[in-house]
């Protein structure tokens, strides 16, 4: 009588060749999945910056988007009706976005704190007495936690964003 099935050097050689095939696979996938946090993160901040300069022109007021103590801890959208950049609890709020992970968001000092957007679109530094203001123009830089390119959004003085992609390099200096 014949038997069917493996024999134990069967398995071993399928062991073996699965083990090769993870080990070359796995740290590209590692790197996509780094790649991939830091696009999405990208594109979200891009977003909130977008929604926030819609809202302020929709709603013909100063509407504001400000970090939850650092940018990688979330940020939040809102009407800034007092002009002064902070939001009090009469003020509506559009958009709270959670906590990153895996990423890096680093602001010049013009955005560090805060992105605030006037009726016309324009970013305008929030200064507590009008909706005037000095124009505000910065970079955010979003990289990730280890070794890899990043992105920055180059926020311009009508108040535009615009991506850029930027070099492993880049990242590390950060």
């Amino acid at each position: 009588m014949k038997s069917f099935g493996f024999t134990l050097i069967d398995l071993l050689t399928t062991l073996a060749i699965t083990s090769i095939l993870l080990g070359l696979g796995l740290p590209n996938f590692n790197q996509q999945l780094q790649n991939s946090k830091v696009k999405t993160a990208t594109e979200t901040l891009l977003s909130s910056l977008e929604l926030t300069r819609t809202k302020a022109v929709a709603t013909s007021s100063r509407t504001t988007l400000i970090k939850q103590t650092t940018w990688e801890n979330g940020w939040e959208v809102f009407i800034d009706k007092n002009n002064d950049g902070i939001r009090d609890s009469d003020e509506i709020s559009f958009l709270k976005h959670e906590k990153l992970t895996g990423v890096r968001i680093k602001a010049n000092s013009h955005i560090n704190n805060f992105v605030s957007y006037v009726s016309t679109g324009e970013s305008r530094n929030a200064n507590g007495t009008s909706s005037a203001g000095a124009f505000q123009a910065g970079t955010f830089t979003i990289c990730p936690e280890g070794k890899g390119k990043g992105y920055e959004l180059i926020l311009s003085r009508g108040g535009r964003v615009r991506q850029h992609e930027i070099s492993a390099q880049d990242c590390a200096m950060i």
